[in-house]
């Protein structure tokens, strides 16, 4: 019975001190594994730290890079809207300016007592010699040889040559061009003689006569070709030489030559043939 006891009593002891010794190792172990760990997230946390910062900013690189992808894609869009929005309104702005310029023509045309015939300018060579533009209308359309040209502001030229739907206009501003003139305030008659882009001379005018700057001269109607009353150019210039019989005048044709777009044929059968004057 003793024995046992001592036994017994050896355990309980031996007991005790194993649960000491689990206790205490418990609590190095414990404070050991804390102490790694702080250690480690002390070290860990900046780099997890960094990895977040970087996968942050790439996520916002993406969302900005997507961002910028949609909005090249709107600008592209609203460019084309812009470009097609800039087409109508040069179509719209063009469509306006010849509405305008065919009231004026409309205007000229009744005050004119003579049929007329409206007619484009298909091409343009006012720099050449001859100075010349043909029209899109021609024999078929009821235009014969000689008759007279003109748009709202003046007389443009006559008709030189023909084709069944095409029609070639000299020009009142080319060299070879005559035309019968009077001064609208002095009622003085001369000959018309191109010189030049917008620019015409007035021939056999006496030095006696009175013209002066800012003269207006319309043609005569004795060539005829052009009837009375158009207006044909401004003087710009009068020149008088001692010993010498005429003026030399300038004028500044009515018609802005460099911008012809619309023309009116006046459908008047010549008196005389234009070609066969002097």
């Amino acid at each position: 019975m003793r024995f046992r006891k001592l036994i017994t009593a050896f355990w309980t002891k031996k007991g005790a001190i194993a649960a000491l010794i689990l206790i205490f190792a418990f609590i190095f172990l414990n404070f050991k594994f804390h102490f790694c760990e702080r250690a480690l997230l002390e070290c860990s946390a900046p780099i997890a730290q960094g990895i977040s910062s970087i996968w942050h900013q790439f996520q916002n690189i993406k969302e900005e890079y997507f961002e910028l992808k949609e909005v090249k894609r709107e600008n592209l869009v609203l460019k084309k809207r812009l470009e097609s929005l800039q087409a109508k309104e040069i179509s719209y702005q063009e469509l306006l300016l010849a509405n305008q310029r065919l009231e004026k023509l409309l205007s000229f045309k009744k005050k004119l007592t003579f049929p007329t015939l409206g007619a484009r300018v298909i091409s343009y060579a006012p720099n050449f010699s001859p100075r010349i533009i043909f029209l899109d209308r021609g024999k078929k359309d009821g235009v014969n040889l000689y008759y007279p040209v003109v748009n709202f502001q003046g007389i443009v030229g006559q008709v030189v040559s023909l084709s069944p739907h095409y029609a070639k206009v000299l020009l009142i501003i080319d060299p070879n061009s005559r035309v019968e003139v009077m001064s609208q305030r002095t009622r003085v008659h001369g000959i018309l003689k191109g010189t030049g882009i917008n620019l015409a001379e007035v021939i056999y005018v006496p030095n006696t006569e009175d013209i002066k700057e800012g003269d207006i001269f319309i043609t005569s109607g004795l060539d005829g070709i052009f009837p009375k009353g158009i207006s044909v150019g401004k003087v710009i210039n009068v020149f008088t030489s001692r010993g010498e019989i005429f003026k030399k005048i300038i004028l500044k044709t009515s018609v802005d030559f460099r911008r012809l777009e619309e023309v009116l044929i006046l459908l008047k059968p010549p008196v005389l043939p234009y070609g066969k004057r002097n």
